[in-house]
């Protein structure tokens, strides 16, 4: 169940490395323009990602699915190609990342197939992808809109006695890529940047100033990202301005950190098409 991307772009991120879109457009001019953001080891031919975004384009929306560019991955593969930009990622770096394509969207440089409405801008992130998409529209009044699923709520999650004797063995935190089976690395940089900047990366913090429409989705079953993650979050926007009165949770019973999904993608699960239903009609009112 492949869907192919109606156009693609590239733009110069972090220290140099290229950030790949993958545009999917719906049929009418001046459509919103929604950015997919994957999670920590993901990227954006991951499983259900393709069929997100076609899914936002057959409903109006265009899609706009990156990969960052320390992600790990370079070129139509779905193996970690690049381990070395993977071990050398920061949030720092996302963060930069993040800002280059809603500039670039802003402007109007990502696809000379369709005419965007550049005023219209959404951001949907997966996982550690949320927590990204939370950092961001808290700073910058462009974005209209806000889909997370499945987000984190801390920007460091590994075991602070596992990250210490790592670091002092290895000089980095060593991870096994379960799918598959490479070790993967992440660098002391990753650990330093948030210890020296934890205000910026506080994602409950940042999650306390959001202020545009906040559509939260989890599974109930999620054992990547706990349900009560989704309950911090929005016990965090409940202190902002306006009280929390522009967030709402959608918890999804029986579902796991992927709606039931996997990679290669095969089917749209219950999970996935409740999930779907619910983001297309919130992005669509709030985006229209």
């Amino acid at each position: 169940m492949a869907a192919h991307p109606d156009d693609t772009f590239l733009l110069r991120g972090s220290d140099g490395e290229e950030i790949a879109g993958d545009l999917y457009l719906p049929r009418a001019d001046l459509a919103p323009l929604v950015i997919v953001v994957h999670g920590f080891k993901g990227f954006k031919h991951w499983g259900f990602f393709p069929s997100l975004g076609r899914f936002l384009a057959d409903n109006g929306l265009a899609a706009a699915c990156v990969n960052l560019s320390h992600c790990g991955i370079t070129g139509d593969t779905d193996v970690f190609n690049r381990l070395d930009l993977f071990e050398r990622d920061t949030w720092g770096k996302r963060l930069n990342d993040l800002h280059q394509v809603v500039e670039a969207a802003s402007r109007g440089l990502l696809t000379d197939k369709a005419e965007l409405d550049r005023s219209r801008l959404g951001l949907l992130g997966h996982s550690a992808g949320g927590g990204l998409c939370i950092l961001h529209a808290a700073r910058d009044p462009r974005i209209k809109a806000l889909v997370t699923l499945a987000a984190i709520c801390r920007a460091n999650r590994f075991p602070p006695d596992e990250v210490e004797r790592h670091l002092n063995a290895y000089g980095h935190m060593k991870i096994e890529n379960a799918r598959t089976k490479q070790e993967m690395r992440v660098g002391r940089g990753f650990f330093d940047e948030i210890a020296a900047n934890e205000e910026a990366f506080d994602i409950r913090r940042a999650a306390s100033r959001v202020t545009q429409p906040w559509l939260l989705i989890h599974g109930v079953n999620d054992e990547s990202v706990e349900f009560e993650e989704a309950l911090q979050l929005l016990e965090a926007v409940n202190t902002n301005a306006i009280n929390g009165q522009n967030a709402k949770l959608l918890s999804i019973e029986n579902a796991d950190h992927v709606l039931g999904t996997q990679h290669p993608f095969r089917k749209r699960t219950a999970e996935f098409v409740q999930a779907l239903d619910v983001t297309g009609d919130f992005l669509k009112r709030h985006l229209a």
